[in-house]
């Protein structure tokens, strides 16, 4: 895979700093993960050091046609590799992972992270040819080792999420401490990992939290997140009354404690496990790797094999509960799945988040095509206990706030309505509201002997991956392939003689209207592009003031009869 190109203009680079204390002042900038959900990526700036927590892949919406997914914008980091040290990765969700395989060749430092993680990173790396020559540096969330980075002193601590191995991340500065807990809640009887470790983090918040930036996905829920061991019988239960049936289970592909709770039902039940989607496969290669997951290979089956068992006595665990067009699910939903054929009465549990911001309808459209084929499916709308977040709701954010006892705080990880709930809930409990910065992609926050004020922003733009392309695929193309899916295409062949005459013009539409049945409207949109033609002068060398000047009469021609605005591209053949 090539390397991104990442471009970037500084802003203000020459701007004096005002330290605190005597010493550098501490940028704190947000590359990705808070104006939404995904693409986690935050960068601390101290003198000539940077750190970097989270490197996470975003997931496109219905207007980012062809793409696979997006990345968060390096470009200020890639500028300044003389200061970037060291990434640290707080969990192993692709939001907060996943773009590091296509990052991490032009950015070059060394990756922290626990087992778990690590382990996801290195099937990722060498997936794409990337392993060799990256550094992976592992960390231990249960011991009291620091981590030393320039003027950065670094200490993980365990807390619950629905991955294990979720950690927060307290960085203590020369202007203040910072705990940066994305993606978390209290579980105190979690289904594979230990429970959040509040010793450790309020041993770290003795020396002063000055900045919180905390999860606030929850904030618009009242109460505590429920555990994960909570939902452990449902798959039993399921399962008995799932007899005789094939039965398929649907969860995000990072969610070990699920796909463990799932697979455990199965043995107990005399079913072998059928595992579809690739990064379903890796995690839990992975996981059982380390020890996670405790089953044998003779409890699955490969999918090319599943064929040739009685349907009834296997568990399929396939990727796509977000109603990703490509997944396990919705291939097998449409008959095109090369392996696997959903029976009439089959059982499909959707095991996750039932309102992810961006796939309701998505989700919806896989439901239905689903129940159109007789398929019985469950989801949280209708069946209790098959999910429970892996986020904290207001009565877990209060907690870690209360406990942190921080003096600032910043939301992340949740879209713009879920970071105004949080500083309102903050403020609500007393604090200044002025103490409560709600930031956007690119924002910088500044902190000095403990205060933190307002930043110069810097420009951050979405990177596109489609297919193999990394970067390449910019906002206009987004915006020619909306344009083409919503008014189609006209193109126009405009061949010129030698005499600079116009010889025969032929237009040819796609998704616009079909020629053969538009005979007048293309009649007159071959004149118009004649008249605009006649009113000007062709010289060769200015071909592209002339295309433009075609495109434009009949553009405004088109919308003028139909009300349509199509991608209209001029063609001149110079015969």
């Amino acid at each position: 895979m090539e390397a991104v190109q990442f471009k970037f203009t500084p802003k203000n680079e020459n701007q004096p700093q005002s330290p605190g204390n005597g010493k550098p002042e501490v940028k704190i900038i947000s590359l990705g993960g808070t104006t939404g959900v995904t693409k986690n990526m935050t960068v601390y700036e101290c003198g000539d050091t940077i750190i970097a927590v989270d490197c996470g892949i975003g997931f496109p919406d219905s207007e980012m046609l062809g793409v696979d997914v997006v990345l968060p914008d390096v470009s200020y980091l890639v500028q300044r590799l003389d200061k970037l040290k060291a990434i640290f990765i707080s969990h192993g969700h692709d939001d907060h992972i996943g773009a590091v395989p296509y990052v991490i060749k032009d950015l070059r430092v060394p990756v922290y992270s626990t087992k778990l993680v690590q382990g996801l990173l290195q099937v990722k790396l060498k997936e794409k040819n990337m392993l060799e020559g990256v550094s992976l540096k592992l960390v231990d969330p249960d011991n009291n080792q620091s981590i030393n980075v320039g003027p950065f002193t670094i200490d993980y601590f365990r807390v619950n999420h629905s991955v294990p191995e979720a950690c927060g991340i307290s960085i203590r500065t020369p202007q203040g401490t910072i705990f940066h807990c994305p993606d978390f809640k209290f579980d105190w009887t979690p289904v594979l990992d230990r429970p959040f470790d509040v010793a450790k983090m309020t041993r770290l918040a003795q020396v002063g939290v000055d900045v919180l930036l905390s999860d606030c996905l929850g904030a618009t829920t009242e109460g505590y997140s429920r555990s994960e061991k909570s939902i452990e019988d449902t798959f039993d239960d399921l399962l008995d009354r799932a007899q005789g049936a094939q039965v398929f289970v649907t969860t995000i592909s990072s969610n070990v404690s699920r796909m463990a709770q799932a697979i455990s039902s199965a043995q107990k039940h005399g079913r072998k496990v059928v595992l579809s989607g690739r990064s379903i496969d890796q995690v839990v290669e992975v996981s059982k790797k380390l020890g996670y997951i405790k089953s044998d290979q003779l409890a699955f089956v490969a999918k090319e094999k599943a064929s040739k068992f009685k349907q009834s006595e296997l568990l399929y665990i396939v990727a796509g509960a977000y109603g990703q067009p490509e997944s396990a699910i919705s291939r097998i939903s449409k008959g095109e799945h090369r392996d696997i054929e959903l029976e009439e009465g089959a059982w499909v549990i959707f095991s996750a988040d039932p309102n992810p911001p961006g796939v309701r309808d998505q989700v919806d459209v896989l439901i239905d095509r689903l129940t159109l084929k007789n398929a019985i499916v469950l989801y949280s709308e209708i069946q209790e206990n098959l999910h429970v977040s892996g986020h904290g709701l207001k009565g877990d954010l209060i907690l870690m706030a209360t406990l942190s006892g921080a003096k600032n705080f910043v939301p992340i990880g949740g879209t713009v309505k879920h970071m105004r709930a949080y500083a309102n809930m903050i403020t609500e409990l007393g604090v200044d509201r002025k103490k409560i910065f709600e930031i956007l992609e690119g924002d910088t926050l500044i902190l000095r002997s403990g205060v933190v004020t307002k930043g110069e922003p810097v420009m951050v733009s979405n990177v596109f991956v489609d297919g193999t392309i990394v970067g390449d695929v910019g906002q206009k193309v987004i915006e020619d392939r909306n344009l083409l899916a919503t008014d189609g295409i006209v193109v126009v062949v405009v061949p010129i003689n030698k005499d600079k005459s116009l010889g025969r013009v032929d237009i040819v539409t796609r998704g616009f209207v079909y020629v053969k049945e538009s005979k007048s409207l293309i009649d007159d949109a071959t004149n118009v592009i004649k008249n605009s033609y006649s009113q000007g002068t062709y010289d060769p060398k200015d071909r592209g003031a002339v295309k433009g000047r075609l495109e434009q009469s009949l553009g405004k021609f088109l919308f003028k009869k139909t009300g349509r605005e199509p991608l209209v591209i001029v063609s001149i053949v110079e015969v």
